[in-house]
């Protein structure tokens, strides 16, 4: 049941949905909360410690792992994606924790809850930069569209790039004064890692649009191959009464008439043929 549902067009579209609902969550939460998070210096974390973040950050979450979950279940069109789907559904339980256990804030430090969520995070990062990476490499034999490839291979390493970054300003916040700008790989590296979704969302979709149609038109080919079978058994049905039935008369000619027939026109036409019109008609009088 989970794998028709998985395959189906509206795990596609809930796919779509999940990722367009998250980038519009996290587009509103730094419109809404300008005033109070820098988006140069604060991490995206830091929204959801303040009002509307409190609700649309584990939302804007829970919908990008929603949306992991589906590509896990779905595959995202490859030959092989067994190592993809695994990693996915990975990135799916990361973020869920990520969404749960949220971010520390000044007054409560680095706190128990805070380190999950940091690790977690970082985590679900880590697992997506592989998967485009993995993907980017197995587009081509698996026959995806140019800009598919294409859009993999620039997200692959624009999220090694910023991951990478985002790291050093975390751990090395004093390299390059790291830490007074760590909030901007951050949210490149997010806006890379759900573009990234967008294009596995439709290479899943173009992948499986000839998958069903091949299995339509092999229901449809068995099902014409039954209903001809059908018609020539009723054919053949047909056949046999037809001979078991001798004809009295045809066009004229003398035939044999089954023991049992009354006497009366059918008695005549088997005598022979009748010469006129009258005597046919005399003989069918009582």
């Amino acid at each position: 049941m989970f794998q028709d549902f998985f395959r189906s067009r509206a795990a596609g579209v809930a796919a779509m949905a999940g990722v367009a609902a998250s980038q519009a969550g996290f587009a509103a939460m730094h419109v809404t909360q300008s005033d109070v998070v820098d988006p140069v210096a604060i991490p995206v974390s830091a929204y959801a410690v303040t009002w509307p973040g409190v609700v649309l950050f584990p939302a804007s979450v829970l919908a990008l792992a929603a949306a992991c979950a589906v590509l896990a279940g779905r595959g995202v069109g490859l030959a092989r994606e067994g190592f993809v789907r695994f990693l996915l559904g990975a990135t799916a339980a990361m973020l869920v924790c990520a969404a749960v256990f949220r971010t520390g804030t000044p007054e409560s430090g680095l706190t128990w809850w805070a380190q999950i969520h940091r690790y977690t995070a970082g985590a679900a990062f880590v697992l997506l930069s592989v998967v485009a990476v993995v993907c980017a490499v197995r587009m081509r034999q698996a026959g995806a569209p140019a800009w598919v490839r294409h859009g993999t291979w620039w997200a692959a390493a624009l999220a090694g790039l910023t991951f990478a970054t985002t790291t050093v300003n975390t751990f090395l916040p004093g390299f390059l004064d790291g830490g007074d700008w760590r909030g901007v790989p951050q949210r490149v590296l997010l806006v890379v890692l759900s573009t990234l979704l967008w294009f596995l969302v439709a290479n899943s979709i173009r992948a499986l649009v000839p998958a069903e149609a091949a299995a339509g038109g092999g229901a449809l080919v068995g099902g014409s191959a039954a209903a001809g079978a059908e018609v020539a058994a009723a054919a053949a049905t047909d056949a046999a009464v037809a001979d078991a039935v001798p004809v009295a008369a045809v066009a004229g000619e003398s035939v044999p008439v089954p023991a049992g027939v009354p006497a009366g026109p059918l008695a005549h036409a088997a005598a022979g043929p009748v010469p006129d019109a009258t005597r046919a008609l005399a003989g069918v009088r009582p």
